[in-house]
């Protein structure tokens, strides 16, 4: 026992034999002011500087630890909570910091999510019809008013979305830069199939940017662009796009500005290269008689085009001799919708005599015309020598017509059996 505590006493006469863990311990006796300082600097409180050697402090408390649950040191126990105290509370700071960094790391990347984050950013209020059809095959929102900013909050999702294949936009005044969004979104997105953006008023600078996409695009079948202010500055984009997209079947440019003659010429020619458009709507358009030829001229040469609509526009003699033409060589058009044109008794003649020479065409509408009671005999009374006509419908409503016409339409119909010529309303009472 007198050689332990002499050897003891020794160690506190000669400091400079004591280790680093026992100075620290004998310094919390002597200076507690600086402990509660560095647990005031582990807290992390403002306006006071941290020492360099933070980091060996921390690793001298570890081994205190240790040495006081080994037995081999003895510590006041105010000592050691104070002790402690840093310890958990530099732990406590660490573990918030995780986490903290752990929520912002995570992103939801659905389509809602990515529409629900981009109205965030916009500061758009979220369309609840947007999010309750997202995952349908169509969606379809009209007369909403849309403006850009909604339509471009909408495009990164609609981007990824691999569910929507048709797409309804119309009539909700988009405008340029609504169209140059629209096309961002088609250019990336592989699956809509179908885009209506009727009436939108999408005008030059959409039809520039939608056309670019347009050209290459794979995978858009249906496209409806009537009523969008399209004039005959549009004509070279639009004949651009019809020369070189091989997938689009059907388009719409219905109630536009197309008027000239070489608007006519430019859309005659790219359809005649075009072998996969089907349907094509040119109608309420302002093409006038040679503006209509040279627009039909050139389609004898196609072998793919079904069903054509030049209804509402300035058709006449000079288109009609084209209709002669078409209907005598082409052998795959099957509806032919001429409502509402110039066509009068002269053309009715060249219309007759292509419809004697067609087997194909199934459909034909010339209502609204002032061909008279002698323009509706042309056309029909050639196909009295034509048993194999496969014509369904002849639409003459709104023409006068006279007795002598309507014995020849119930002599025609015991030879063409499938053959119904619609007439005025009161005539067909008549017949009824």
């Amino acid at each position: 026992m007198t050689s332990s505590s002499s050897t003891t006493h020794n160690l506190f006469d000669r400091p400079e034999l004591l280790d680093n863990q026992t100075r620290l311990i004998l310094s919390a006796d002597i200076k507690p002011k600086r402990l509660n300082r560095s647990a005031t600097r582990s807290a992390g409180i403002p306006n006071i500087r941290e020492r360099s050697d933070s980091g060996t402090s921390t690793s001298v408390i570890q081994e205190i630890d240790n040495d006081i649950l080994d037995g081999n040191t003895e510590i006041n126990n105010d000592d050691y909570y104070l002790t402690r105290q840093i310890s958990i509370t530099q732990n406590d700071i660490n573990y918030d910091t995780d986490i903290e960094q752990e929520q912002e790391s995570t992103k939801d990347y659905t389509c809602k999510g990515l529409y629900l984050d981009q109205c965030r950013r916009h500061g758009v209020i979220p369309s609840t019809h947007f999010l309750r059809h997202i995952n349908n095959e169509t969606l379809s929102i009209r007369y909403c008013g849309l403006k850009p900013i909604n339509i471009k909050v909408m495009v990164p999702s609609l981007k990824i979305n691999t569910i929507i294949t048709k797409l309804d936009l119309r009539d909700n005044g988009l405008g340029s830069r609504g169209a140059v969004y629209i096309s961002q979104l088609i250019k990336d997105n592989e699956y809509i199939v179908e885009l209506n953006l009727s009436n939108n008023d999408i005008g030059l600078q959409g039809c520039k940017a939608l056309s670019r996409v347009l050209r290459s695009n794979r995978t858009i079948r249906m496209l409806h662009l009537e009523g969008n202010r399209f004039n005959d500055d549009c004509t070279p984009y639009f004949a651009e796009v019809l020369s070189q997209n091989e997938y689009i079947i059907y388009i719409n440019l219905n109630k536009n500005f197309f008027e000239n003659e070489t608007s006519g010429r430019l859309f005659g020619q790219s359809l005649a290269e075009n072998q996969t458009i089907e349907e094509f709507h040119f109608g309420w358009n302002r093409l006038r008689a040679k503006a209509c030829g040279y627009f039909i001229k050139p389609l004898v040469s196609n072998a793919r085009l079904t069903i054509l609509d030049l209804s509402w526009n300035g058709a006449s003699l000079l288109a009609a001799k084209a209709i002669f033409e078409l209907l005598k060589k082409n052998s795959t058009l099957e509806k032919l919708y001429l409502d509402n044109n110039q066509f009068n008794t002269e053309c009715a003649t060249y219309i007759g005599k292509g419809l004697a020479k067609n087997e194909t065409l199934k459909i034909i509408t010339l209502h609204g015309n002032p061909l008279e009671s002698s323009g509706c005999y042309a056309i029909v009374r050639p196909l009295m020598k034509h048993p194999t006509s496969q014509l369904q419908i002849i639409d003459l409503r709104g023409i006068i017509v006279n007795k002598d016409f309507v014995d020849l339409v119930t002599e025609l119909s015991s030879i063409l059996l499938q053959l119904t010529i619609k007439l005025g309303r009161e005539i067909e009472k008549e017949n009824e």
